[in-house]
């Protein structure tokens, strides 16, 4: 993937839709907040539901193998490093032989190829045994992080974080110290423009970065709603690219390594065989190689581990808010208990390397559907317009164009994506693969239907079928007086400065009057006509709450 078309749709598909959905979220203060927006956006929150459940199956089994070889890595000589007696295979050592005497060998051929072959493509008893054993420590694991305070939550996915940065940095010197003709060669290729687009490879690792499709981001009720989202927003993407563009960098330098010893085929470079068995086999042939197994290892178990917990906790918050009745820690662990159930077939199945793409193709297509669709109603329903002047009223700052441009195109841009996803479903050869993704895409769109369908029967049975393209009166602010401030707010008004002619000098004037607030049975002509003279504009009554800032009251309210 080029780095370049990363940061292209990054920059304004994600970024877009990172700071929409946050804000959404900074301004109702609920999770719950889109059957307020709009009631269609009921039955594509539940769809969303249903992708984030899928999304955290696939992602545990990627923590349960990292777990696995991390133990593993612990060994005085991991088990990717050994070879079994009387076998064809070749270890770091032999292959290191070869090399110093200017012979290339296939992957295939090594102990790392072997080991990888076995642990992944056979239904061997012991091996799914394991397996199985750590899907149950990972669960666990899941379950205990998920179920403790929200303030310790936030504390553990901070601490995580900086562990994993710091980590990055320190193996990124380690690599240019050691191998630094190798660093810089990488560093050149991964800046390399020339090669052949890949805008929907990029697409799709931005929709899973930026949570497009899935519930989104949930702040634990931490952060401040007055917080500037979009500067927020430029940051935390601005973060996430540099480390991204890091661990890049050492992946590409650990490969680069290798390939002066090895020949490496196209399908050898796939990402799970990449990181399970090439990267642990190249960090063999340097200096500190358990620092390169355990950073590798270590931050890959450390951030999934914290995106699968967070991943249980906005599932959890979502059917909280569904059932007030029970507590969330029964929810966190029923959750836990119906994922340990449902990761054994998806374990038994992930099991054969054939069949892994095979889960993946239906959720791509369905993320860039429901964040299109979602994304739609918001901008288009609801209002661009009207969703500008909420920022104006919460934030005091008019979304600048970029902002509006991008809002008003991201529907066009995430259907495209799913359009060009269907084509590429439609022209699988495995008919395997074709049929499971278009039966995950058919009982998506079942469940999206019918919840939709449930919320225009309760429309229609009240004679209010225009209410269904509305939003609730209850959506906004979580406080009844700042709800009814955005009611009455109108940019107009709080901007109006005068309304008697000024001396105009140069384009500019400056009244510099006091406001005027008059009851109800007066007008400003009668008013006047009590006294002409210009004094009485200095004469001001105590304002509301709601008219101090400048909001439209049954009270007329005019600057002068």
């Amino acid at each position: 993937m080029r780095l370049i078309d990363f940061i292209f749709v990054e920059s304004t598909v994600g970024l877009s839709y990172l700071c929409m959905d946050s804000f959404i979220k900074q301004f109702t203060r609920r999770y719950d907040c889109y059957r307020f927006m709009s009631p269609l956006l009921r039955g594509i929150s539940y769809g969303r539901f249903l992708q984030s459940a899928y999304y955290l199956l696939l992602n545990v089994s990627y923590v349960v193998d990292c777990l696995r070889f991390m133990i593993g890595s612990f060994r005085e000589v991991p088990p990717w490093s050994m070879c079994a007696p009387n076998s064809s295979c070749l270890s770091p050592e032999d292959v290191m032989y070869l090399c110093n005497n200017n012979k290339t060998i296939k992957f295939s051929k090594t102990s790392a190829g072997k080991y990888y072959q076995e642990a992944f493509s056979t239904m061997d008893r012991n091996a799914l045994t394991t397996r199985l054993f750590m899907t149950g420590v990972v669960w666990m694991l899941i379950f205990f992080i998920a179920s403790v305070a929200e303030d310790t939550i936030i504390k553990i996915f901070k601490l995580t974080f900086v562990v994993r940065a710091v980590s990055t940095l320190i193996t990124m010197v380690f690599l240019l110290i050691s191998v630094e003709d190798h660093a810089s060669q990488a560093f050149s290729i991964i800046l390399d423009i020339s090669g052949p687009s890949t805008l929907m490879l990029a697409a799709r690792h931005t929709c899973y970065a930026y949570g497009i499709g899935l519930l989104g981001p949930y702040d634990f009720g931490l952060m401040s709603p007055y917080t500037m989202i979009d500067t927020a927003a430029v940051i935390s993407v601005a973060m996430f690219t540099l480390l991204a563009f890091l661990r890049s960098w050492i992946v590409k330098t650990l490969v680069l390594v290798m390939t002066e010893c090895i020949i490496l085929q196209p399908q050898d470079l796939k990402t799970h065989i990449l990181f399970y068995a090439i990267l642990p086999f190249s960090a063999e042939f340097l200096h500190a190689h358990k620092l390169y197994v355990f950073y590798l290892y270590g931050n890959m178990l450390m951030g999934t581990l914290i995106f699968v917990t967070n991943l249980v906790l906005l599932l959890s918050k979502f059917l909280s808010y569904e059932f007030r009745s029970v507590k969330q820690i029964y929810i966190v662990g029923l959750l836990c208990c119906l994922g340990l159930a449902l990761s054994v077939p998806l374990l038994i199945m992930m099991s054969n390397l054939s069949q892994k793409k095979v889960l993946t193709f239906g959720i791509d297509m369905m993320a860039t559907y429901l964040g299109g669709l979602f994304v739609a109603i918001v901008m288009w329903l609801y209002g661009l317009g009207r969703f500008a002047t909420d920022i104006q009223y919460w934030l005091a700052f008019r979304p600048t164009r970029f902002w509006t441009i991008s809002w008003a195109l991201l529907p066009v841009a995430l259907f495209a994506m799913t359009i060009a996803s269907f084509v590429e479903i439609l022209t699988l050869e495995d008919p395997m693969a074709k049929w499971t993704a278009l039966g995950w895409v058919a009982f998506t769109l079942l469940l999206v239907g019918i919840m939709n369908l449930k919320v225009m029967v309760g429309f229609l049975m009240r004679n209010n079928l225009a209410g269904l393209f509305k939003a609730n009166k209850h959506y906004g602010p979580p406080d009844s007086e700042d709800r009814k401030r955005r009611l009455y707010y109108s940019e107009f008004t709080r901007q109006r400065k005068c309304r008697h002619n000024c001396l105009v000098i140069d384009d500019w004037f400056d009244c510099n009057h006091k406001t005027i607030t008059l009851d109800n049975k007066t007008t400003l002509s009668s008013s006047s006509s009590e006294d002409g003279s210009l004094l009485n504009i200095y004469d001001s009554k105590t304002a509301s709450r709601l008219r101090s800032i400048g909001a439209l009251s049954p009270a007329i309210q005019i600057q002068t």
